[in-house]
């Protein structure tokens, strides 16, 4: 059993954790459901095995290790399916996630911030686009303009992004 102070160190980590876990899992896994069979798995391995973590390691390598191991257990369990994971290709996709995830954080940060900064009608064309997923034609449409019109703003609007998230990346010591 855990002591109450590890208990809320395990929440409060888990907690940073836990939505890059849940990509790294749907990443390799299409189904929703067992991403968050997986994933609840994953979370009980982590806190059956917290007494083990070493506070001076990053959290997300430990995390997504188990979380490795929870994906294999996913696989022997549903063979007869025929899901096929290289164990090799396995060990060294964990690897690569847990050195990228804390830079896509970085850039997810830095992309939210230069989207703030959007005056309001960017904003709401960049809305449309991403958040409602209508297309061209659709926002065209509702907006009384031309489609050929909303892709070229379209097309600025994500250029200046790219360059705001560059330069907040280079301010703020991050790298692209």
């Amino acid at each position: 059993m855990l002591s109450e102070k590890d208990q809320e160190l395990f929440t409060a980590l888990w907690t940073e954790v836990q939505p890059e876990v849940s990509r790294y899992i749907a990443s390799l896994v299409g189904d929703s459901s067992a991403v968050r069979d997986i994933l609840q798995s994953t979370s009980l391995a982590l806190l059956r095995k917290f007494s083990q973590y070493d506070p001076a390691l990053p959290f997300l390598p430990w995390a997504l290790g188990v979380a490795k191991f929870e994906l294999l257990a996913f696989r022997r369990d549903t063979a007869r399916n025929r899901i096929c994971f290289n164990t090799s290709l396995l060990d060294q996709y964990t690897q690569t996630w847990a050195e990228v995830a804390p830079r896509l954080s970085e850039e997810k940060d830095a992309l939210r911030l230069c989207v703030k900064q959007l005056p309001p009608k960017e904003r709401d064309l960049m809305r449309l686009r991403y958040f409602e997923e209508l297309n061209s034609q659709e926002i065209a449409k509702r907006l009384r303009i031309k489609a050929t019109n909303v892709r070229v703003r379209l097309q600025r609007i994500r250029e200046r992004l790219r360059n705001c998230v560059q330069q907040r990346l280079k301010l703020e010591g991050g790298s692209l």
